[in-house]
C-alpha cells in the first residue's frame, strides 16, 4: 500500500504525480534562464536521460542539440537532436572549454561522491558551459 502511494506521488514519468508537477515547475525556471539565448542551443545534460527531455518537450525539437552524459551505457536515442555519451561528471575532459551554450544537471551532484568529487563536477560544468543550471534536492525532500 505504501509502495503504491509512493509511486503515485514520486514517479516523475506518471502524469498527475507530485514529482512530475514539481519537476515541471523547476524546469520552467530553466526555460526562463535560456529563453533569451539564441537558437539553436547546444546543451550538455550531466546525468540525464532521454525520457526526461521527452517529458519536458525538448526531444525532437531542433532548437536544441542535447548531449546527455551518463555513466550508464546507452546505445542510441530515438531523437536526432539527442546524443548519449558515456562519461563521468567529475571529468569532462572530452569537451572543450565553453563548448556548450548551457550545461544542465538535475539531481546528480549529490550522487558523485565526496565533497571534493562534487567540487570537481561543479568546476568541470563551469569550464565546459557558458551558462549552467545545476539543481540538487533540498536535504529534507521526501524523494
Amino acid at each position: 500500500m505504501l509502495t503504491e502511494f509512493y509511486r503515485k506521488i514520486a514517479d516523475f514519468e506518471k502524469e498527475g504525480s507530485l514529482a512530475l508537477k514539481v519537476r515541471k515547475q523547476r524546469f520552467q525556471i530553466f526555460k526562463d534562464l535560456i529563453d533569451a539565448l539564441p537558437r539553436p542551443l547546444r546543451i550538455l545534460d550531466v546525468g540525464g536521460t532521454e525520457v526526461f527531455w521527452e517529458i519536458m518537450g525538448f526531444a525532437g525539437c531542433h532548437d536544441f542539440e542535447i548531449v546527455i552524459l551518463n555513466i550508464i551505457d546507452y546505445l542510441k536515442t530515438s531523437y536526432d537532436n539527442l546524443t548519449y555519451v558515456k562519461g563521468d561528471a567529475r571529468d569532462l575532459s572530452p569537451f572543450k572549454d565553453n563548448e556548450f551554450d548551457v550545461v544542465f544537471s538535475n539531481s546528480v551532484i549529490e550522487h558523485v561522491g565526496s565533497y571534493q568529487d562534487q567540487e570537481k563536477m561543479a568546476l568541470e560544468i563551469q569550464r565546459v558551459g557558458k551558462v549552467f543550471f545545476v539543481q540538487t534536492p533540498n536535504y529534507y525532500s521526501p524523494f
